[in-house]
């Protein structure tokens, strides 16, 4: 169906309006929303990419959407965003937001450095300066990969809305073949903190596979963080149970008692926890990859559908898979979960087809998801590995990784040690 759009660019947001069908009526709204952004002259419309917000603007539009809402209501989507914005704030109106991550990237800079230095003579200046700052941290990555971040600080849902249109990226199963989508699909596990992106292509049967089998590997892993964060999960905050004591947020402190404490000095203590529970490797790498399923765009499943046979399916021996680097990053904290994912836009089989960075708090984890189609080489011998982790500069220039091999499919036991030191008095 034939439509009229326009897109608005903001820093760190975009958002569409859609207008539809395309017909004589929605035509005129469509004029009417370019005239609050541009001017006549000589009979033609002229609208300038650059938009600032004035008090006058702002009026425009809240005129045009109280004009227009009750038969379009997406416009009420406008008024909310405009006045989101502060005033003087420069935003873009386009003709669509590019999905390339380069060009977008770059519109997001240049928007920043509008809002920074002004539509001045300097403004080029300072544009180019800070692309070279940006070239210089990443290389050449955007050139090779798209990047993908789904927002977590809004009510965000992936895939199909309305539930008569879902198909199960995991099963294929829709409502016609007998699936059911009546729990909320958490794409990243709620117990994690995760409250906003949700998967509506996620089937409840599919559901509670993964939430019975293979994400309480990664939840348990996480448990001293998840503790120590004060991450609300569905129940609440979190009381981890161990065989010498238990863990546990009390008026907003993490409090942790232990049977086996050891003193380190005057300074610093060791806390020695033995765990109840268990984890088997590969279902942690199987959990981090169902994130990255959870949130990639539709149409990268079915490249990664050998993915996802191999995490519904019980191992019976170990797999050759690529290590995992793990870190403790502080910069970019962040207490609600986040996931970055990286698919390759180029045609070279040396680099992973699609990688994925998951963050709590100052825990990153960077992995690569396995048996894409689009690959040709599985990353994990030490060669292979290498090229790929020289081309994500931003992480491979940062101290303190380290290379976990979770290809095991044998259960290992969670004993935790936690040292406490003293802070020096400033």
């Amino acid at each position: 169906m034939e439509s009229y759009n326009i897109c608005f660019m903001t820093e760190g947001d975009g958002f569409g309006i859609n207008l539809q069908p395309a017909n004589e009526e929605t035509g005129t709204v469509y004029l009417e929303l370019l005239a609050c952004f541009g001017d006549i002259k000589d009979n033609t419309l002229k609208v300038s990419s650059e938009q600032k917000l004035t008090e006058d603007l702002k009026q425009k539009v809240s005129d045009f959407v109280v004009k227009y809402a009750s038969s379009h209501p997406i416009l009420n989507r406008l008024k909310s965003k405009i006045e989101n914005l502060s005033t003087n704030e420069y935003f873009l109106v386009l003709p669509s937001i590019p999905t390339d991550t380069s060009e977008k990237l770059k519109l997001e800079t240049y928007i920043s450095t509008l809002n920074e230095f002004g539509n001045t003579e300097e403004l080029q200046s300072n544009f180019e300066a800070k692309m070279r700052v940006l070239d210089e941290f990443s290389g050449d990555l955007t050139s090779k990969y798209n990047l993908n971040l789904p927002r977590n600080d809004r009510r965000t849902i992936i895939g199909n809305a309305k539930k008569e249109s879902r198909c199960c990226r995991f099963c294929n199963k829709t409502l016609n073949e007998g699936a059911t989508f009546r729990k909320v699909a958490h794409a990243i596990p709620e117990a994690l903190g995760n409250k906003n992106i949700i998967l509506g292509d996620e089937c409840d049967d599919c559901n509670e596979f993964f939430g019975n089998n293979i994400e309480p590997s990664l939840i348990e892993h996480l448990d001293i963080y998840r503790v120590f964060l004060g991450v609300k999960g569905k129940s609440g905050t979190p009381k981890i149970k161990y065989k010498n004591g238990h863990m546990q947020v009390v008026n907003n402190m993490p409090i942790v008692a232990s049977q086996n404490i050891e003193t380190v000095s005057d300074k610093e203590i060791k806390v020695h926890l033995d765990s109840t529970k268990r984890f088997t490797p590969a279902k942690l790498y199987k959990a981090l990859c169902k994130i990255t399923l959870s949130t990639i765009d539709e149409e990268h499943v079915a490249d990664l559908k050998q993915t996802i046979t191999w995490m519904k399916t019980d191992d019976q021996k170990e797999l050759c898979l690529p290590n995992v680097a793990v870190n403790i990053v502080h910069s970019g904290f962040s207490k609600v979960p986040q996931i970055t994912n990286y698919v390759r836009k180029i045609d070279d089989s040396d680099i992973p087809h699609v990688v994925s960075e998951f963050r709590l708090g100052s825990v990153v984890y960077v992995y690569i998801i396995p048996f894409s189609k689009k690959d040709n080489v599985d990353f994990s011998n030490d060669e292979d590995y290498q090229k790929f982790w020289n081309t994500f500069k931003h992480y491979s220039l940062v101290s303190g990784w380290r290379f976990d091999c979770l290809n095991s499919i044998n259960e290992v036991s969670i004993n935790e040690t936690i040292r406490l030191v003293e802070a020096e008095k400033a």
